[in-house]
């Protein structure tokens, strides 16, 4: 299973930085996930422009990421909190460089997301708010989150819907469009809650839940009807979630430590090691790619995920 899950985890040269992984050729179906590159920082340079056109050369030394928490994906462009340093760090895949977006508040509970136009949000837990920064790094936008222990948010409806996951209260809030007054959605198996909301990811229709307590997570109509429960007797400490358009359901496990791929056919799982990590700290996800943040050696290991047709 992990043959076809994983291809070719051959090693990079030691020591190069954004050293794309050489995978060998698959046997008998395409794996599910197939090593892209390996990405430890880049070369400084000044924040893109802000409507689409291409970032400029990296003219500055090269950084390093310590601790890569809370990352985002979209495109080529890549979000990566560094927990080590307090920055938040736009990494332009193509170019191989990184800016600094000046303001971003970066600590334990820090959540990511990059929006259709590239700008980039921010969850700053302990002043319970949401921070949207331009693709050129203009603050653009200030919104409370509604809950009073925010854990988690995710853009949906093509962005112009905003979820916020409430931990304490195990529910999260809706405001549609981004910004405007919070709706309260409660998810309820009958006339039965869950038990944790400690993550969230948008579906095309649905919403992911993640409830580390139950070791599980929770596929939740928009509401609030609990549509399926995932994962169980898997799951053992779940840490990340992410989802991708086929509605694979992405989950970083601390116990092993593991990947597992939820809501397909077959589930499947990975250690971790043979993915080259040694500790998954977030997962993103955008059209074919996955990717991993490994705080314990200060990378992002990226994949490509083999098509699958939507659900």
């Amino acid at each position: 299973m992990r043959r076809r899950l994983v291809a070719g985890l051959g090693l990079a040269a030691a020591g190069c930085a954004d050293e794309p992984l050489r995978p060998a050729a698959p046997r008998g179906d395409e794996p599910l996930l197939t090593p892209w590159r390996n990405v430890i920082g880049g070369f400084l340079a000044p924040p893109a422009p802000a409507f689409g056109l291409p970032a400029k050369p990296g003219s500055g030394a090269f950084v390093k990421w310590i601790a890569p928490g809370a990352i985002a994906l979209r495109g080529m462009d890549l979000l990566v909190a560094d927990l080590a340093s307090g920055r938040l760090w736009r990494a332009d895949l193509g170019a191989q460089t990184i800016s600094a977006i000046a303001g971003a508040p970066v600590g334990p509970g820090t959540a990511l997301a990059l929006g259709p136009d590239l700008s980039a949000w921010v969850l700053d837990v302990p002043a319970r708010q949401l921070l949207r920064f331009a693709r050129d790094g203009r603050l653009l936008q200030t919104l409370r989150t509604g809950p009073a222990s925010p854990s988690g948010f995710a853009l949906a409806d093509g962005g112009a819907s905003l979820l916020v996951a409430d931990a304490g209260l195990a529910q999260w809030s809706e405001l549609r469009p981004a910004g405007a007054l919070a709706t309260t959605v409660l998810p309820r198996a009958g006339e039965r809650r869950i038990t944790g909301s400690d993550a969230i990811a948008a579906g095309r229709e649905s919403v992911y839940l993640l409830d580390r307590a139950a070791g599980r997570v929770h596929r939740v109509a928009r509401d609030g009807r609990v549509l399926a429960s995932l994962g169980e007797g898997v799951l053992q400490q779940p840490v990340a979630l992410a989802v991708d358009r086929a509605e694979r359901v992405f989950v970083a496990d601390a116990q092993g430590p593991a990947l597992h791929v939820l809501n397909t056919a077959r589930p499947q799982s990975v250690a971790a090691e043979a993915l080259r990590v040694q500790q998954i700290g977030a997962l993103a996800v955008d059209e074919r790619t996955l990717a991993l943040a490994d705080r314990l050696l200060g990378q992002v290991q990226l994949f490509t995920l083999r098509a699958e047709a939507a659900r």
